[in-house]
């Protein structure tokens, strides 16, 4: 019969000491086997623990990638739209010409320049019409001088 550490036999005899250590060998056994189980349970538990930890520091990984990933397509665009901005403003650049013109400058707004560029077509039309009447005022001048020329030479002839 075992009790606690210590191991009490019952039976008388010859074989007292070798039971006696038998009994003893047995429970030191139990003990070392009861100390296996509770390291094998330890190692288990600390195994879940570092298997945990591992796939926390996966995950971890993972995500300072994307992160990272987010990070490098973020710059990339900002990149790309200054880029953009840039040729946008120099092609603005290009169409309006040197900045110092548009101090002087009598229209600075479209509406103004349509308005100014429709009173200067009104004036082209005159020009125009006032040209052609120019041409046949000339013609009918000098049609009148050759006949007051040839009016004259009959005359004197």
């Amino acid at each position: 019969m075992l009790q606690g550490d210590r191991v009490a036999v019952v039976t008388q005899g010859p074989w007292l000491g070798r039971d006696g250590f038998v009994a003893e060998t047995a429970v030191q056994f139990d003990r070392l086997q009861a100390s296996i189980a509770r390291l094998e349970r330890d190692l288990e538990k600390s195994r879940q623990t570092i298997a945990e930890m591992a796939e926390e520091a996966s995950r971890a990984r993972r995500f300072e990638s994307f992160e990272e990933t987010l990070k490098n397509s973020r710059d990339y665009k900002l990149a790309d739209m200054q880029r953009c901005v840039r040729d946008l403003k120099a092609r603005l650049d290009a169409i309006e010409g040197e900045k110092s013109t548009f101090v002087g400058l009598t229209y600075k707004s479209f509406a103004a320049i349509d308005k100014k560029l429709g009173e200067l077509g009104a004036m082209h039309g005159l020009v125009e019409r006032a040209e052609t009447n120019v041409r046949r005022s000339t013609m009918l001048l000098i049609a009148v001088a050759a006949l007051a020329f040839a009016a004259i030479a009959t005359h004197l002839l």
